[in-house]
């Protein structure tokens, strides 16, 4: 298995724990995560397909990217699409 179709199997996996985490929070919530999200995707994201030489950060930025696609999929008009995969997911009230 090559190195994108285990992120895809991973976020397979991830996205949808993560919506399930994030789909009683709101839309604030997502405010308040979003620049931070954004910033550690784009500045640390080679490191998910290349590996950290550093313990903790391939998966620190990994778990950045699916909350990020979860919370697209809660905020996002039609959801996320991520290379061959879909989620939309709305906000649950509390």
């Amino acid at each position: 298995m090559n190195k994108d179709n285990r992120l895809e199997l991973f976020l397979e996996i991830a996205v949808p724990l993560w919506i399930e985490k994030l789909k009683h929070k709101t839309y604030r919530d997502f405010e308040k995560r979003r620049a931070y999200l954004s910033t550690k995707i784009g500045t640390e994201g080679d490191i998910i397909l290349f590996k950290s030489k550093k313990s903790g950060r391939t998966a620190d930025a990994f778990n950045c990217l699916a909350e990020g696609l979860a919370w697209l999929a809660l905020v996002a008009k039609d959801g996320v699409t991520f290379g061959s995969q879909h989620w939309e997911a709305t906000f649950e009230k509390k």
